[in-house]
């Protein structure tokens, strides 16, 4: 446990002291910023809008923070070479690919706090101050970039960072189109087509299920039944697909 925890710091201090990092970072909160000015040329319920900007900003930036740490994970400690310095001590796999892992989720839920305090800040001057809803969609959103991240460290195990990249954003935007993929396949005619749809929809990731962002920008009551079965399915997943990644990871040749 004292060397899951140490690798992770140690990801946790290099993750932050990327400049790249601090580019995604800073231009998150510009184009929060940026959602004040658009209030005065909005139609509409401005409000909302602005709301929206925020919101999806935060979510976007999120998810490239995510892929970007997460495809590099593996292959930049391989080109520094400093895995095999790490692993020559008696550390098993599993823990530094952990390690690895947990760092980098610090991270995020590091980034996701700043541009929510940021945000909270702005809706506070603004508007009101942001209700509930807000921070337990922004929990999700955490969960949804632990179980990108999670595909992520799977993809780095055994490909370079570009392949790796391609992967994770094809996962990405398949976790986001699933809900569309079982409406195709419910109005499909071919039974074929209806059951390959339904096996799609439930093998690939739901991101959907994740997203708490419209009832957050509308300032709904929180679904506690709806956030419960969200969390467990995140969770689960992403505990599915580490597993995979450590079992590759394991199994990989470093020599």
């Amino acid at each position: 446990m004292r060397s899951l925890l140490a690798i992770a710091a140690n990801t946790l201090r290099h993750a932050v002291r990327d400049r790249v990092l601090y580019s995604i970072l800073f231009f998150a909160a510009g184009v929060i910023l940026l959602s004040l000015a658009l209030k005065d040329v909005t139609i509409g319920d401005q409000d909302k809008v602005v709301r929206s900007i925020g919101q999806s900003a935060i979510a976007g930036f999120g998810s490239i923070i995510a892929m970007f740490l997460g495809v590099s994970l593996v292959w930049t400690e391989l080109e520094k070479r400093t895995v095999y310095t790490v692993l020559s001590r008696p550390l098993a796999r599993r823990t530094f690919l952990l390690g690895k892992y947990l760092g980098l989720v610090a991270t995020l839920a590091l980034q996701i706090g700043i541009m929510l305090t940021v945000y909270a800040a702005l809706m506070t001057v603004q508007q009101q101050p942001p209700p509930a809803i807000v921070y337990v969609s922004n929990g999700l959103l955490l969960v949804e970039l632990m179980l990108l991240t999670a595909f992520a460290t799977l993809f780095s195990t055994y490909s370079a960072p570009t392949t790796a990249s391609a992967f994770t954003l094809s996962v990405f935007v398949i976790g986001h189109l699933a809900d569309d993929i079982w409406l195709y396949g419910s109005r499909a005619e071919s039974p074929a087509v209806q059951e390959m749809a339904r096996a799609l929809y439930w093998v690939l990731p739901n991101f959907e299920i994740l997203n708490l962002r419209d009832l957050a920008i509308h300032e709904k009551p929180i679904p506690w039944d709806r956030v419960l079965t969200a969390l467990t399915y995140g969770l689960s997943y992403t505990a599915v697909v580490l597993g995979a990644a450590v079992a590759v990871f394991e199994r990989r040749d470093l020599k």
